[in-house]
Formats: structure tokens, sequence, C-alpha cells
């Protein structure tokens, strides 16, 4: 494999790491996401810890388990997150894009479609309530 395909690869993970980390924070609102990293409980999360997660990261990545990740994995994984968040499967930037020039203008982001809040606003009113913001977070989680 070349270099700039494993520093792409290491990219994709630490990206899919990273990923995880703010899901499972979105997921489980304030001590509760640091409390499923704590396996232990100590009330520390240590670098074990962080492994653990990353190992399950790296799992879910490897759909076929042949104990590598693909690009084509990780460019799976990262449409699949967007079509659970957004409910499309177009990226933010190409629904934000609405002359389709290949660049976003600030009045074209400002305007933009914004899924992810639309999706977890369950009665349509334009707010979210810690209850919807629950509801969507456990919606997705449960996607995965």
């Amino acid at each position: 494999m070349q270099k700039p395909t494993l520093i792409a690869l290491a990219a994709a993970l630490s990206a899919a790491t990273l990923f995880a980390a703010v899901e499972a924070a979105a997921q489980e609102r304030g001590g509760r996401a640091f409390a499923r990293v704590d396996a232990n409980s100590d009330g520390a999360i240590d670098k074990d810890e962080v492994a653990k997660l990353r190992a399950e990261t790296f799992s879910r990545l490897d759909k076929d388990g042949d104990g590598v990740v693909t690009q084509a994995e990780a460019e799976a994984a990262k449409k699949r997150a967007r079509e659970r968040l957004t409910g499309g499967n177009k990226t933010l930037f190409e629904q934000a894009d609405a002359n389709g020039d290949g660049k976003v203008t600030r009045e074209e982001y400002l305007g933009a479609p914004q899924p992810i809040f639309e999706r977890a606003d369950a009665n349509k009113d334009g707010k979210l309530t810690s209850e919807e913001f629950r509801a969507f977070a456990d919606q997705v989680r449960q996607s995965r």
C-alpha cells in the first residue's frame, strides 16, 4: 500500500473515531456519554478505554470482517452516517450549493436546508425540545 493511501486511511479512521465519539455525546447527553466510554466507572477515560472505542469503530467499518478497512468501506460508512443524519444521500455541501457551481456563497450557506434539524424537529414547529433531540439521537443510534 502506498504512503498517501495509508495516510488517507489513517485520516478516515481518525475521523470515524472522532465521529463515533461525537455521535456518542449527541446520543447520550451530558455524563452518560462519558460513562459509556468510562467502562470501569473510575471517573476517568484511560487509553485502554479509548482503544476499546477505536476497536469497536474499526469493527463497524470493517463490514466484511477481513481485518482490513478499505477505502470503499470507509466511504460506505461515511455515506451511511450522512444518510442516518440527513435522511438523504447528498453531502451537506451539495445541499448548500444551490446553483451547482461547486462553490457555496454566504447566501447559499445561510439559506441551505438544515436536514438534521428538520428530521429532529418531530412536530415541525421550528424548535427542538430536549425530548425531540434525545428521540432523534436514539433513532440515529438504532439505525447503525
